[in-house]
């Protein structure tokens, strides 16, 4: 028999509302922050426990692949032990497997480790959004998702930022070292202030189909992403197999769900179009936002010549007015007409985007440092009300399921764009190469050098190595503006979107 529901609960106040958001919001942070921290530290990672390169992005793609597999299922997970008691459980588990992952003597094992880690993370992402939600005022849920939105913000930024940081100076376990402290936060905070506000259970049977078929679906699908680059997409037999054996796996899903008493994800959701609507806006944004975060430190290290601490840095500026002012803008944005938010929010962004594309192999650090800050000052204006409207009409019931499946197409979405973001940049890089060689004359490559300042004193020979890397470095600049205007363009489309939206919500809504 299902429990009986409790009362209505009584939002938090004062210092003990303070108290379990910071303990709740870093456990979303703490589990973003893994999915890039470990990006600079692969290397040290890979030498320390004797793999290769290509095996050491493993390290990356296994706590991916398993984080996408666990997200879906979150609701689930509720229903059968209760959203409180699985996320302390799901937090113990990731913060245990971090001090594993430190510890690790070799390959294999950081693998399994990673691996449990993603599926243990996956939940925390839901779990962390949706409780806070509980603990908040109804007029306050704007504050609420802005707080938790600094994970997307802020989070995957700093990341290797920190990651760096801790390798040089510490060494590279503690990368994964530092979550036990603050695993061990938030399992302290939660128990104490959340265990006598546990959801209702019921216990169901297991749809051991679907639940198949969406692990096998997902894994190849997020597998083929990931390693698509590397294996040079459709050309490659693993991942022509890897797309079509998820793709059919996906569909089997879909149908096999529809008919189900019981199913393992809360299809039902889409049918709201606030919901639908929010979920795939905000996919298609943050795939953006995260498609330029990846390109721009690497087109920083390939072709201005910047360590990975000096890129990271410079993206650092991203957190900046986020992390002082989110919380802030959520709460005063339930006032505002939230369409037209949207829409500011997106022309906002498209326009700094763009302005990402105006950049030459000459600019100056202040121009890339300011840049990172406008993309950090108009993400909370498009990134809050986006949540506010796709969560709005969720029965508090069905929170848990609404946050793991808007949280899977996100994540999904941001995925499917940085392949495709880097697959672009590689292939216009090559295209504008070829343009570059076949058009510009002689004197256009004597000038090129000039403004360059880097004519070598050693002659012919080291002219031409000088103008074959000051070729490489203008077609890859090119190719970036390229991927910054495809960007733009997704980001003006969520426009007309925004027209389905709702100007407000209702006062019953969130």
């Amino acid at each position: 028999m299902p429990e009986v529901a409790k009362p209505t609960e009584q939002p938090f106040t004062g210092a003990v509302l303070a108290l379990v958001t910071v303990g709740v919001s870093l456990a979303a942070f703490m589990n973003t922050l893994d999915s890039t921290i470990a990006v600079v530290a692969l290397p040290a990672i890979s030498g320390s426990l004797s793999a290769t390169p290509s095996q050491g992005s493993w390290v990356l793609t296994i706590y991916s692949v398993c984080l996408a597999v666990s997200l879906p299922l979150a609701g689930w997970l509720a229903q059968q032990f209760g959203q409180v008691r699985a996320f302390i459980w799901a937090v113990t588990l990731f913060t245990f497997c971090s001090w594993l992952c430190a510890s690790a003597t070799g390959f294999n094992e950081m693998l399994i480790y990673r691996a449990l880690q993603g599926l243990s993370g996956g939940v925390l992402l839901p779990f962390s959004q949706s409780l806070l939600l509980r603990i908040y005022p109804p007029e306050k849920h704007g504050m609420a998702l802005g707080i938790w939105g600094l994970s997307a913000a802020v989070a995957p930024v700093m990341g290797p930022v920190l990651g760096g940081f801790i390798t040089d100076n510490l060494g590279w376990p503690w990368i994964f070292y530092i979550n036990v402290p603050v695993g061990a936060i938030c399992v302290g905070v939660s128990y104490s202030f959340l265990k006598d506000r546990e959801t209702p259970t019921a216990k169901q049977p297991v749809d051991g189909v679907g639940l198949t078929t969406m692990v096998v679906g997902v894994i190849c699908i997020q597998l083929a992403l990931d390693r698509g680059h590397e294996l040079d997409w459709l050309a490659s037999p693993v991942v022509r197999t890897l797309f079509a054996v998820g793709l059919c796996a996906i569909l089997f899903f879909l149908i096999w769900e529809r008919d189900q008493a019981h199913p393992i994800v809360d299809l039902s959701l889409f049918r709201d179009r606030n919901f639908s609507l929010g979920a795939i806006m905000t996919g298609m944004f943050y795939g953006v936002f995260i498609v330029v975060a990846v390109i721009y430190p690497l087109w920083m290290q390939t072709v201005l010549g910047y360590t990975p601490g000096a890129a990271g840095w410079v993206m650092a500026t991203t957190s900046l007015f986020p992390l002082l002012s989110m919380g802030l803008i959520g709460d005063k944005l339930r006032k505002q007409n939230l369409r037209w938010t949207v829409v500011i929010g997106v022309v906002a962004m498209a326009c700094v985007i763009m302005a990402h594309g105006l950049m030459t192999i000459q600019v100056s650090s202040q121009y890339l440092t300011t840049i990172r800050f406008f993309v950090g000052f108009a993400m909370p204006f498009l990134w809050v009300p986006l949540q506010m409207i796709t969560l709005s009409g969720v029965p508090p019931e069905k929170m848990a399921s609404a946050t793991g499946l808007s949280n899977f197409v996100r994540m999904l979405s941001s995925s499917l764009a940085t392949a495709l973001g880097i697959t672009l940049w590689d292939e216009r890089a090559i295209v504008h190469r070829a343009d570059l060689v076949e058009r510009v004359s002689v004197a256009q490559y004597r000038d090129m050098l000039a403004a360059s300042d880097r004519v070598s004193p050693a002659g012919t020979g080291g002219e031409l190595e000088l103008l074959e890397l000051l070729i490489n470095q203008q077609a890859r600049t090119m190719a970036q503006q390229d991927v910054y205007i495809v960007g733009a363009g997704i980001l003006l489309s969520l426009a007309l979107l925004a027209g389905f939206l709702p100007k407000k919500l209702s006062p019953g809504q969130r």
